[in-house]
């Protein structure tokens, strides 16, 4: 299967990683964790068409398929992305209707694998307690009962995305502690034990990103693995960025804790991982998959 991009959609890609990059610093998150007003990013990003990528042809959007917003949603989370802006133009937009396309979407897309959604999207409900302190999260109302299982398919797919983008920026971080943080007269990064953690988490994003590519292409039980792929490797990521820190990755005054309270938060939305493997056992033992090489793997 090619997993590659047209230059079209890899230059849409890089747009939004670029604006992301550059829009939603260290010192906007910290404001916003804070309670301090923020520039309102939301006219920039319809003025980039970032909000309208999985929209129709026929509404002004550019109808890019799944894949496309996942990579989308893997430069948001490396930038810990804090609107709620994959949960609408990766899960509202595709699902909403045309009337609901004709201005801008302000509703969220309701599962019971994501019972609790950002307030920006819901006009009313019981405010709840997140580990990341840049959630302002309500429990949801209701559900929904049209499209459910394509909702949590672009719901799972693009939680894993973002997942594998906190997951290389916690590396990047550690790499720029470890290269400045000396001890015995020598950058922490010298020593074999710093590289080999890294090196580590490093092989098993790039060993990830494809298979979250192919759920976004394929769906189905690869929609499972790739999500407890994503877990397994943030988690991995989160741990190892700790370690190199020596530990102080928990704490505030290192921006570690940013992104390492995103990936927790986001393990646990739209399936957590005893969820996707209950799935994956399921279709394994129970089910009539296809096993083995050119099928499974």
């Amino acid at each position: 299967m090619d997993f590659r991009f047209t230059e079209d959609q890899q230059d849409l890609i890089d747009a939004a990683k670029t604006f992301f990059d550059g829009e939603y610093t260290v010192e906007r998150l910290r404001a916003m964790a804070a309670g301090e007003e923020v520039e309102n990013l939301w006219p920039q990003m319809g003025q980039l068409g970032l909000l309208g990528i999985m929209a129709p042809e026929s509404v002004g959007g550019l109808e890019q398929p799944l894949v496309v917003m996942a990579a989308v949603a893997e430069a948001a989370g490396y930038a810990g992305l804090p609107e709620p802006y994959i949960e609408i133009a990766g899960i509202s937009v595709p699902h909403a209707t045309a009337e609901q396309l004709s201005g801008f979407i302000q509703h969220a897309m309701r599962s019971e694998l994501r019972p609790y959604i950002d307030a920006a999207l819901a006009k009313s409900g019981d405010a709840v307690k997140s580990i990341d302190p840049l959630r302002n999260l309500i429990k949801a109302q209701g559900g929904n009962d049209e499209d459910i299982d394509n909702i949590n398919l672009h719901g799972a797919v693009l939680s894993a995305a973002q997942l594998i983008g906190l997951s290389q920026c916690m590396v990047d971080m550690s790499v720029d502690y470890a290269k400045d943080r000396h001890q015995f007269g020598k950058p922490i990064g010298s020593f074999q034990a710093i590289k080999h953690h890294l090196a580590t988490v490093y092989t098993q994003i790039e060993f990830t990103r494809p298979i979250i590519h192919l759920a976004a292409i394929k769906g189905g039980a690869a929609v499972h693995n790739a999500k407890v792929a994503a877990i397994d490797t943030a988690i991995l990521a989160a741990e190892t960025a700790i370690q190199v820190h020596g530990g102080m990755g928990y704490t505030y005054e290192v921006d570690l804790h940013l992104f390492m309270k995103r990936a927790w938060a986001l393990c646990g939305e739209w399936g957590d991982r005893n969820y996707h493997m209950k799935k994956l056992e399921d279709y394994i033992l129970n089910g009539d998959a296809e096993l083995g090489p050119g099928v499974t793997f």
